[in-house]
């Protein structure tokens, strides 16, 4: 019941059912104007007037009565063209205005779809779907896509119609009527569905609403501006989109079930029904993970296509899905929400037949599958890449493969591949994408193949399984085809088309017999070339100039029509390939004469440099030398020498002709051309030079290998293992290039029968493909089931071949560097993923060698490492190039960097490991004492010299530093951070800093200060409890004393004697430095000493512990303790504090006098007083005794001489004032002795306010008043 969406529609959301009369009924004036389904009358022959208002009357031909059955009668032009079936809906073009409707602009795009079965079909524009059949006049249904809030950027809608309750079906076949079609759309970003439970019913019904799930990044989905198509291009993107969704009604009433896929392999169910929509994620494995190489596009996790390929049995039924690689079939419980279980699982590449037929492809895509109403057949539209091996160009191949369904998950092919074109042009993977497959249609056997690009085009395989193909198209046009399908019945299937602006079409069979031709053009698109143009207006000419001649053609005229047509095609290159043979040409003619006249603008005028990169014609032909084939090839029985023979003086002609090649390019000024406006293109042309050397060195290391004895062994060449057996057919490297030639050979059938070391040593353009072999087989090229010394000197053997072909390729470079262009942005072929990751399997499996030679093998061992320091330093030069590129490019770059940063950890940390282990062993065997200790040294010299190096190109910090340390060499050390500081990796002083602290070693890190004053400042910043150190050193005493200020607060493990330790020598730093202000920092410095000084005390006391607290928690815990000196000591925070902490904190000043007060008995010191005759002098020395009298006196005297106006710290203005007493009064009035002593308690407080009184004047006006 799927019909998927087409073009890119808007968000537009809103959607009410209704139909155009209000009542579900057609008008009466349409209904007339409206054509029964009937037979075909051969009245409608003529011509008539078009009674559509979008297209002019003159460029409209005659529209016939509906043909929906073959052999009803005639049709127009005896049904050589395509047959009018039926208009949109006037009451939607009604809706839309006048005009066509791909015309109406960005926000009304178009999209349709066709259900056979039902005889529906649909088409959206902008916020109006309109529902209609196309088999029964008068049945028309026009809806409002509800708003959800999303944005309408690029969104298209996938459009699902399910039929309930079918009564019975016509003679013909198709569906006589239902109780109710029910409508599910959704979008194909965010999963939002909207769902009618009848379209067609009576009145206004709003449509259930479901919104998308956030688990499919809405917010990266809706910004997206890739275009949209009729099945979601999520072909060759990140994000996931909804690829298909097919629909069927539920075991209970009224519900409809849908399932819809994901570019992302995920599987979502959605039970509709009046009531609402539940969802849910159907359990299937989407993580894909592909293991070596694979001929298919992308992981078989994802999902492309959804088909129900049975009915339903028993309330359950089967549903197919597409993946990249097969099918996947799924038991649908229909009832609601019923679970979703997969059945079975059918994987192509696990297919011998099928692998085969896709030999030579590189890369194969399955686009969509149908399935027949049997559910036993099926058909899988296919495209795939190839390159032709001759002349090396690229072109797409379209291919039907048919399978068929014995048993449960038991597949086999029903019939050979169909090749519909063999040589298309290179399409776009998301084009590719948006092509659907639909069969079952008249001629028989024919497929139809629908493109995003609104073209039909039916391929009609012929007797000798002659394919040929015919594309719908009306020469007054009509719009985009948005759908096709077959007309339902036993004796019918002719196929049908929906067009934007014409509706609804037929084409009979017989127009497809008679007006198919053989593949006119280089792919399904509307896509052609300037060039192609001439011979595409002489091929309409030939098949639609006279058209009334073509039907009165019987078959045998239009078998020599395709001749003739055949003719015109073949002269119809397309421009690529006329680019690539006019530089060949022009080679040719400069190889001859060494003559050039005005080469530079033909080429130029044949669009030669309009391609970029390996696509570009300079490219391909550069390409084409170096691929070749040789003009005679070896005898496949010939020995490996003989076939080696061959090779040397195939490649020798090759880089010969490679060199002519550049100088033509330089003689022509092509070269000045590429080098300033196709620098990829130039860059891939020396890339070609680059892998040619590379193969015939690693020639040479093969005859080196094939002849025994021969000192070019690999072995031999590190000096350090000893010489393997040599022969023919023997050694890991003979091993590489046979399983190379092999894939090579399996991928093309024009090499099936050649010598695999042959067809290695001709694909110089892939070399990549040998470290591709050594990623995937390196366990059996190493043979790991055979000793520990074969399995190294196999190894050592791949990573000597791996180093020398990529040592060959840089010095071609280094001296070929004047024919580069500007390297900015280009990346190397050695600096790809494919050479990194064979590299590194070999450096991984040298490492894992190494650790069981040493207890097997230990002679071996030496070497094994001189080839992993060579791995090494090619693996980390090749992620370095990658890096910078990316880094060039604005690309991100943050992951690869994190895998270049582990392996270089990994492979020098075991190079230095190695270094050290070698030294200690030396050591050892020189002796205790001295003697050991000098030749450790020795021998760590000699082998960490060229780590060092290595180390410094790739800032291996780590390993530096613990060079530095082994050889306890400082000398080094520093240089070594003198050198190292333009590295974007950060500052090798920075972390041999950070080493030093984390060690501990603080005086080795002060010491480095002395000549990295700047940077170990900034170090330091982190870590002030050494910064100050490092300032005083400098003479920035200022700077010192500020730091020692903050390291005091806030150092979270320092006693409180440490503290106050701190603050006297920013005390002294601040005296020292003599800036401005440092008197002012002193007073602060011995503030902050004297409130520490309270909390030694609280803390001596247990009050408080050794945490710093801050002055308000100090003077809190002191006046809870009720201790005497803790209360006073409260008063010393608050005038050490500052007057604004004391105005701030009132509250808490008040709570101290009020605490002060009751730390004596007023009470018993008036009544002694009293009781006994005191003299002056005993009850001034009794006052005095009293906190009361202190507190004031330290408060306002004492204090107020070192921090003055502390007064203002009271609100209300206690203090030395004229109305101090009566402030003092109001708070001391609150304390309980106040109403019996409040006299005495008053004179002891201004006793201690009048410090700078006379004593005597003092004492007689305080005895006065007592």
């Amino acid at each position: 019941m799927f019909t998927p969406g087409r073009a890119k529609g808007g968000y537009g959301r809103i959607r009410e059912a209704a139909t155009a009369a209000g009542d579900g009924t057609v008008p009466a004036a349409a209904a007339a104007a409206a054509t029964p389904v009937g037979a075909i009358s051969s009245s409608t022959a003529g011509f008539r007037q078009p009674s559509s208002p979008w297209a002019p009357p003159a460029l409209t031909p005659s529209r016939a009565s509906r043909v929906l059955r073959s052999g009803g009668g005639k049709g127009s032009s005896d049904g050589n063209q395509p047959v009018f079936v039926c208009d949109l809906p006037h009451q939607f073009r009604a809706l839309l205005g006048e005009g066509k409707l791909g015309t109406q602009g960005d926000a009304a795009k178009v999209q349709g779809g066709m259900d056979g079965k039902s005889g529906l079909s649909w088409i959206l524009n902008g916020q109006h779907l309109c529902v209609w059949s196309h088999l029964h006049s008068g049945t028309c249904a026009i809806l409002t896509v509800p708003q959800l809030g999303l944005s309408d950027k690029e969104d298209s809608w996938l459009v699902c119609l399910v039929a309930h309750h079918v009564d019975q079906q016509t003679e013909v076949g198709y569906l006589k009527g239902c109780d109710a079609v029910s409508v599910i759309m959704c979008s194909s970003k965010s999963l939002a569905l909207v769902y009618w439970p009848d379209a067609f019913s009576s009145g206004e019904k709003p449509p259930i609403i479901s919104t998308g799930t956030n688990n499919r990044a809405l917010t990266s989905l809706l910004n997206d501006d890739r275009p949209s198509n009729h099945r979601s291009n999520s072909g060759s993107v990140g994000v996931p989109l909804v690829t298909s969704i097919v629909a069927s009604s539920s075991t209970s009433p009224d519900v409809s079930v849908a399932v819809a896929s994901g570019s992302d392999g995920e599987l979502w169910r959605f039970d509709c029904g009046p009531d609402g929509i539940s969802k849910q994620q159907i359990a299937r494995d989407v993580t894909g993970a592909e293991v070596g190489y694979s001929v298919f596009a992308t992981n078989s996790s994802r999902a492309w296509s959804l088909v129900w390929c049975s009915l339903p049995n028993e309330g359950v039924q089967q549903l197919l899905l597409l993946t990249s690689h097969g099918f996947e079939c799924w038991n649908v419980d229909l009832s609601p929400r019923g679970v979703v279980t997969k059945a079975w699982t059918y994987d192509l590449s696990n297919e011998k037949d099928v692998m085969y037929d896709l030999a030579g492809q590189k890369q194969v895509w399955l686009l969509d599958l149908q399935v027949d109403e049997s559910g036993k057949e099926f058909t899988v539209l296919v495209a795939s890449f190839s390159k032709d091996f001759v002349t090396s160009s690229s072109h797409m191949q379209y291919s039907l493969h048919y399978f068929q369904l014995w048993g449960e998950g038991e597949i086999r092919r029903r019939a050979p591949p169909q090749i519909i074109l063999p040589k298309a042009r290179v399409e776009e993977e998301a084009f590719l994408y948006s092509m659907c497959l639909r069969t079952g249609g008249q001629p028989a056997g024919s497929a139809l193949i629908l493109a995003g690009d609104g073209t039909a085009t039916v391929a009609h395989v012929g007797k000798g399984n002659h394919v040929r193909l015919y594309q719908f198209d009306l020469s007054w046009g009509a719009g985009k085809v948005l759908d096709a399908c077959v007309v339902p019945g036993e004796d019918a299937g002719a196929w049908i088309v929906l067009t934007e602006d014409a509706g609804v079409w037929a084409i009979p069979p017989k127009a497809i017999l008679l007006g198919a031709v053989q593949p006119p053009e280089r792919g399904l698109s509307r896509r052609v070339s300037t060039t192609e143009e001439p011979v595409k207006d002489e091929r309409r000419q030939l098949m639609f100039g006279d058209a009334t001649e073509l039907q009165r053609l019987g078959s045998g005229r239009v078998v020599a029509g395709d001749a003739q047509l055949d003719q015109v095609v073949s002269q119809w290159p397309s421009q690529d390939d006329e680019a690539e043979t006019s530089v060949g040409r022009f080679f040719q003619q400069y190889l001859a004469s060494g003559q050039l006249t005005s080469v530079l603008d033909k080429l130029q005028n044949a669009g030669a440099f309009e391609r970029e990169g390996d696509r570009n014609v300079f490219a391909c032909t550069s390409r084409a030398i170096v691929d070749t084939l040789a003009k005679h090839w070896a005898s496949g029985r010939a020995s490996g020498v003989a076939v080696l023979a061959t090779v040397s003086s195939q490649l020798a002609d090759k880089q010969r002709r490679h060199q002519q090649y550049l100088n033509f390019l330089a003689a022509s000024k092509c070269h000045e051309e590429l080098q300033h406006k196709q620098r990829e293109a130039l860059h891939v042309i020396m890339e070609h030079g680059e892998k040619l050397a590379g193969m015939m060195k690693l020639r040479e290391l093969n005859n080196a290998q094939a002849q025994p004895g021969s000192p070019d062994n690999f072995t031999g060449s590190s000096k350090l293992l000893p010489p393997q057996s040599s022969g023919e057919g023997t050694g890991a490297l003979w091993d590489t290039v046979q399983l190379v030639g092999e894939k090579a050979r399996r991928n093309n059938v024009m090499l099936m029968d050649r010598d695999r070391v042959e067809v290695f040593y001709t694909r110089v353009s892939e070399l990549e493909e040998l470290f591709i072999c050594i990623q995937q087989h390196a366990g059996a090229l190493v043979q790991c089931d055979k000793a520990v010394k074969v399995q190294i000197e196999r190894a050592a053997e791949l990573a000597f071949a791996c180093s020398t072909v990529l040592r060959v390729a840089i010095a071609y470079h280094d001296t070929q560097h004047a024919w580069y262009p500007s390297p900015e942005g280009l990346t190397p072929w050695y600096c790809k993923p494919a050479v990194r990751s064979g590299v590194w399997k070999v450096a991984t499996m040298l490492l894992k060698l190494k650790s069981e030679a040493e207890a097997s093998e230990p002679s071996l061992t030496p070497g094994l490492m001189t080839q992993l320091e060579e791995m090494a330093d090619l693996l980390l030069e090749s992620y370095a190039g990658a890096i910078t590129a990316k880094v060039e490019r604005e690309e991100e770059y943050r992951g690869l960097q994190m895998e270049y940063w582990s392996r270089r950890d990994t492979l020098l940390t075991a190079l230095q490991q190695y270094a050290a282990q070698v030294a200690q062993t030396a050591a050892q065997r020189a002796g205790g004492g001295g003697k050991g200790e000098e030749q450790r040294q020795k021998v760590l010299q000699k082998l960490y010299t060229p780590l060092i190096a290595l180390g410094c190109r790739h800032a291996a910090f780590s390993t530096l530093f613990q060079i530095c340390m082994d050889l306890d060499d400082h000398k080094l050390l520093r240089r070594l951070m003198r050198e190292s500081m333009g590295l974007k990796e950060g500052r090798f002083s920075r972390f041999v800093f950070e080493q030093c602290y984390q060690q501990g070693q603080h005086a080795r890190l002060l010491r480095l200060g002395e000549e990295f004053g700047e940077e170990l400042a900034v170090f330091l910043e982190e870590h002030p409890e050494l910064l100050w150190v490092h300032q005083l050193k400098l003479h920035q005493f200022t700077a010192a004393s500020k730091t020692l200020f903050l390291v005091s607060q806030h150092s979270t493990n320092s006693t409180i004697r440490q503290r106050r330790h701190l603050l006297q020598l920013a005390k002294l730093a601040a005296l020292a430095g003599g800036a401005a202000g440092a008197d002012e920092i002193a007073q602060n410095v011995d503030a902050n000493v004297a409130i520490l000084a309270v909390q030694e005390v609280a803390a001596r006391e247990g009050v408080t512990g050794e945490e710093l607290l801050s002055p308000g928690k100090l003077v809190d815990a002191c006046l809870k303790s009720g201790s005497r000196e803790l209360v006073m000591g409260a008063f010393e925070v608050f005038t050490n504090a500052g007057a604004k902490f004391c105005s701030s904190n009132y509250n808490l000043l008040e709570q101290a006098w009020l605490r002060a007060a009751d730390q004596d008995d007023w009470v018993g010191l008036k009544k002694t007083s009293d009781e006994e005759p005191w003299s002056d002098d005993h009850l001034l020395e009794a006052l005095q005794g009293t906190l009361l009298y202190q507190a004031s006196k330290h408060f306002f005297g004492e204090a107020g001489m070192i921090l003055p106006r502390f007064d203002q710290g009271f609100p209300n203005q206690i203090g030395v004032t004229a109305d101090s007493a009566e402030a003092v009064e109001s708070v001391l009035a609150k304390h309980p002795s106040y109403t019996y002593a409040g006299q005495i308690m008053l004179t002891a407080f201004r006793m201690g306010t009048s410090l700078h009184a006379s004593l005597d004047e003092r004492d007689a006006d305080t005895m006065a008043d007592l």
